[in-house]
């Protein structure tokens, strides 16, 4: 047997490094649908039979829509962990009940994780921890098995070129979510190397010879995957429509009867389909029955979409738009669907997608079909090299034209499930990863590069570098714990507040001084518990904005265990300080400018406690209203004033719209003066308050921010008829002293500004 060559066992081993590195530093369960399988597994190694969905009773959620998949995965899986103990699963896993508020939003700023994770899960793996990574090593097995699939078809496509093959496996082997999916348990690791292995072993009944062996390997391969999940239905579907083609290519060539072609044909693909098709009868024809029995669906598809909420209905225009989604998941996306790559990682896959794109343009723009020009003396000869020239591009070509159909289909039939449920995964298309890869490898070696050593450096590494900077970066980060640290640091306010349940807070440090609408919010609590909680409290934070019709609204919360989801306070040290930073978004529909206040305590329990304060202001300010109408102070103008109405009854109340224009920073907090008086009289009445209610404080403002504001007046009951100007001031309530007004200049009387005259009727 031929050795393999050292670059491929190097791609090979890097794959599995990485892949049983990524098997790691994500926590279990932290990939989609992950408990799910697990716990499928583990019930079919306790209780020796296949799970199903009672109709009419309420599914097992720890089992959900698996329960009703392909069984083969589930299977196999629990004839590993069999062997291992495991004393109750379901009460030692904890999952995370906050977890809804951060699944498939990679801009949630807690609870992105799916479970809790507790000493059980740490080094030296016992019980289900053992198991997991156990079924975790088993996919990243398989992946090595779809790279060989990978591998064998390029050789048999391209002979002559072993480094094409190479570049082939190389891309595969380093696309960051491929090592994220072959390190999760799942199904799609078995259907994936299935789907693989088919697809090769057409290639070989396509460029080599048919034999029965290899046919019964093929409906093998496609049964199994079948009896793995419903892509391979689909797959047989497509094998099926590949052997009428081959059989149709066999019985054409050197034969001349026409009644022979056509005998030859029947008889060849009559055979051919039947050595397929019978292994995936045998395999996969009892599932198919059972399904329709327990389900009316003989896929059982109508299980998930009942459990995924029921069918949504969608139109391919609205399917379509959830395109991006599926694109940036078949690159980067981790977690359940809410860990992103940074940008560049997506943008230099879609670089060098486009370059195989280009370099597939360039060969077809070289290629050159030369026909020759037939004459009278030999147009029956000429007809007959025709022929064999055209019967010989067919069977040059088609085997390439034939493989860009399965990614279409893989994909057309992802489009129909989408129709109904939500599915837009990129894994999903993983099981077309063959052509796939090949099609990327043959667009890249076909760029006008002269140093033909580049490709083969370049597109491997930079493959590489993107799967190590999310293995190193983009994950880890997303589950850290928060830190013990000895002492409270001296940027945080002490508070020392008993917060109920054995917690205390000990200080607080509001991180984000200025924010708009929309941002995340970022403190730092410093927590500590004495002795060891029985149960884990509920962290309750909330920020309040500008009063609206008597009441606060919570512009932004949080409300999750501590350590943004994942550290209850049960699992902490006794007497350890624990610096629990999170964030809490802000609404983007919150009315702005606003210093909002933060308040935090324990759900359950009365003692809230204010922790700080945020200044949040829009994200565009609006434009003067116009030159200013007078100085307030030394650093702000007023651009605006006027009364709602110019008439009013005694008892009315009176609003007045103002405009500040910020010049200075203020110095100090200060309250508006509204009076309604004669000239240098005592006010007849007041309607004084600190601007926007004091809910954001001059002290806070800053140059270049223009404040609309608004103020009532009540119009005292016993005020007779007249005529009565309204004026408009500023002043320190702490001294009482007035600011100086100044007009064009001049300083005014009694430091006040007339905005307008009520008439008393």
């Amino acid at each position: 047997m031929k050795r393999p060559p050292v670059p491929l066992l190097l791609i090979l081993a890097l794959y599995l490094v990485i892949t049983l590195a990524y098997s790691v530093v994500n926590p279990l369960f932290e990939a989609p649908d992950e408990h799910w399988h697990y716990f499928t597994a583990q019930y079919i190694a306790d209780t020796k039979r296949l799970p199903f969905i009672a109709q009419g009773a309420a599914y097992d959620e720890w089992l959900s829509q698996e329960a009703a998949q392909p069984p083969l995965y589930y299977w196999l899986a629990a004839q590993i962990i069999r062997p291992i103990v495991t004393e109750n699963p379901r009460q030692t896993v904890r999952l995370n009940p906050f977890f809804p508020q951060g699944i498939g939003n990679a801009a949630a700023p807690a609870n992105r994780n799916a479970a809790v994770h507790t000493p059980a899960e740490a080094w030296p793996w016992r019980e289900y921890a053992l198991a997991a990574h156990l079924l975790r090593g088993l996919s990243a097995l398989l992946g090595l098995g779809t790279l060989l699939s990978i591998y064998g078809s390029g050789r048999l496509l391209w002979p002559n070129e072993p480094q094409r093959a190479l570049l082939a496996v190389s891309l595969a082997a380093f696309l960051p979510q491929f090592n994220f999916v072959h390190s999760a348990i799942g199904n799609d690791p078995l259907i994936i190397f299935l789907s693989s292995l088919a697809v090769w072993q057409l290639l070989r009944l396509w460029v080599t010879a048919v034999s029965p062996s290899r046919l019964l390997i093929l409906g093998s391969a496609i049964g199994l995957a079948a009896l793995t999940k419903n892509t391979g239905v689909l797959l047989g579907l497509y094998a099926l429509s590949i052997l009428i083609l081959l059989a149709l290519r066999d019985s054409y060539t050197m034969i001349e009867d026409q009644r022979l072609k056509i005998s030859r044909y029947f008889q060849s693909l009559i055979i051919n389909l039947l050595l397929v098709i019978l292994p995936v009868l045998l395999i996969a024809g009892w599932l198919w029955r059972r399904n329709w029995t327990l389900y009316g669906d003989w896929t059982a598809a109508n299980q998930f979409i009942q459990i995924a909420g029921g069918d949504r209905a969608y139109t391919l225009w609205q399917v379509w738009g959830e395109s991006s989604g599926l694109w940036l998941s078949l690159i980067a996306v981790f977690g359940w669907f809410n860990v992103r790559a940074p940008n560049w990682i997506y943008w230099l896959w879609d670089g060098v997608t486009l370059l195989a794109v280009s370099g597939g343009i360039w060969k077809i723009k070289d290629l050159r079909l030369k026909i020759n020009r037939p004459n009278h003396q030999s147009s029956i000869i000429n007809l007959q090299s025709s022929i064999i020239n055209l019967q010989s591009l067919i069977l040059n070509l088609q085997p390439s034209l034939w493989l860009a159909g399965w990614p279409l289909a893989v994909y057309a039939g992802l489009l129909m499930f989408m129709l109904k449920t939500e599915a837009a995964q990129g894994r999903l298309l993983f099981p077309a990863i063959v052509p796939l890869a090949l099609g990327l490898a043959y667009g890249l070696s076909q760029l006008p590069i002269t140093d033909y050593q580049l490709p083969k450096i370049v597109w491997p590494s930079l493959g590489l570098a993107t799967t190590l900077f999310s293995l190193i970066f983009v994950i880890p980060p997303v589950y850290a714990r928060p830190p013990i640290v000895a002492e409270i640091p001296d940027s945080a306010a002490l508070i020392g507040a008993e917060m109920g349940q054995q917690a205390q807070l000990l200080g607080a440090q509001v991180e984000t001084a200025t924010a708009v609408p929309g941002n995340s919010i970022w403190f730092t609590l410093y927590w500590q518990a004495e002795s060891p909680l029985d149960t884990p409290p509920e962290i309750v934070l909330e920020l309040f904005g500008r009063e609206t019709e008597g009441d606060l609204p919570v512009v932004g919360k949080l409300h999750s265990y501590h350590g943004r989801g994942l550290y209850p306070a049960d699992l902490w040290p006794s007497g350890a300080i624990v610096a629990d930073r999170f964030a809490v978004r802000l609404d983007e529909a919150l009315a702005a400018p606003v210093l909002a206040r933060a308040f935090v305590h324990l759900a359950g329990e009365e003692t809230a406690v204010d922790v700080g304060a945020v200044k949040i202001i829009p994200a565009a300010w609006p434009p003067p209203a116009g030159d200013a109408l007078a100085e307030v102070g030394e650093g702000v103008a007023l651009t605006a004033a006027s009364l709602a109405a110019t008439t009013a009854h005694p008892g009315d109340e009176v609003d007045i719209q103002v405009q500040w224009l910020v010049t200075a920073a203020p110095a100090a907090d200060y309250t508006t003066l509204i009076h309604l008086a004669l000239p240098g009289q005592p006010p007849l009445a007041v309607g004084d308050r600190p601007p926007l209610n004091g809910q954001y404080p001059t002290h806070v403002w800053e140059v270049g921010e223009v404040i609309d504001d608004a103020y009532t007046l009540t119009v005292p009951l016993d005020l007779p008829d007249g005529r009565y100007p309204i004026w408009i001031g500023s002043y320190d309530p702490a001294t009482m002293i007035r600011q100086p007004v100044q007009v064009n200049g001049r300083r005014q009387p009694n430091d006040v500004y007339q905005i307008g005259e009520l008439v008393i009727q």
